[in-house]
């Protein structure tokens, strides 16, 4: 391991007394689900110090952006495109008019049983969306999709600015060095593991789920527990008209 790695604090050894803090990177070797093979501890330090945390650690997942993509915009997208998808996989599956798009769907769910799988089938991968059995879509399908039913393909521009700009996501220094393969921290998958399941020392890694493998340094350590706070505390607002574009031309007009 490198003796320094930007954004990431390294042990040089690990004390007697060494506990669990808040910034802690944990790494899952073994857990198969990708939000899930990597966490960064925000449980607060007076917590974990005076045991009021009921024996669990909460985590924010650290992922490539490639499980962004695949597991929240891409299925946002698609679901933007739902008409034109529905109809898309009707057609293809041959499925009559009916008034009751429950039925419609339940004869599409009947008809794809014995079909290929999603790969190079475009419309199974519409067939299973419309049947709401996804919530998932590989950016090669997606592509794909996209391509057969003309639904245009978002731009790698245009994906970077929603992930940069959600408010549910922070890019971190990169991990890599460390064994973590992820620069994002997602938020709203936070979520919670045993601490008895949390390795600090070596000696430990074999009999344990996770392993602590560094520390996030300030200030995105800071950032990261206040962009939860915001993101968990967010009071929602019904969308009003907004006369401000047109009381500062009328200011402009009248100085």
């Amino acid at each position: 391991m490198c003796d320094e790695i930007y954004g990431w604090i390294l042990d040089k050894f690990v004390a007697p007394d060494a506990t669990l803090k808040q910034g802690d990177l944990i790494r899952f070797e073994n857990k198969t689900d990708p939000i899930r093979k990597a966490g960064v501890v925000v449980t607060a330090d007076c917590d974990l110090e005076l045991k009021k945390h009921a024996k669990l650690v909460t985590l924010i997942p650290v992922v490539p952006v490639k499980v962004i993509l695949e597991n929240y915009l891409l299925p946002e997208d698609c679901e933007k495109k739902r008409a034109q998808i529905e109809s898309y996989a009707f057609k293809e599956f041959k499925i009559e008019k009916d008034p009751e798009l429950e039925t419609r769907k339940a004869n599409l769910r009947e008809k794809i049983k014995d079909s290929p799988s999603t790969k190079n089938n475009p419309a199974r991968i519409a067939a299973l969306f419309t049947i709401d059995n996804i919530g998932y879509i590989s950016i090669a399908e997606y592509k794909l999709l996209m391509d057969t039913i003309n639904g245009g393909i978002k731009k790698a521009s245009e994906l970077s600015k929603q992930i940069s700009n959600r408010g549910d996501t922070l890019l971190l220094p990169t991990p890599e060095k460390l064994g973590v393969n992820g620069e994002v921290a997602w938020i709203r998958n936070i979520w919670q593991e045993q601490l008895s399941s949390i390795a600090i020392r070596t000696s430990e890694v074999s009999t344990k789920q996770g392993e602590r493998v560094a520390r996030l340094d300030s200030p995105f350590r800071y950032r990261l527990t206040q962009l939860m706070a915001q993101v968990f505390s967010d009071i929602g607002l019904p969308n009003i008209p907004s006369l401000i574009e047109q009381n500062i031309q009328k200011a402009y007009d009248h100085a």
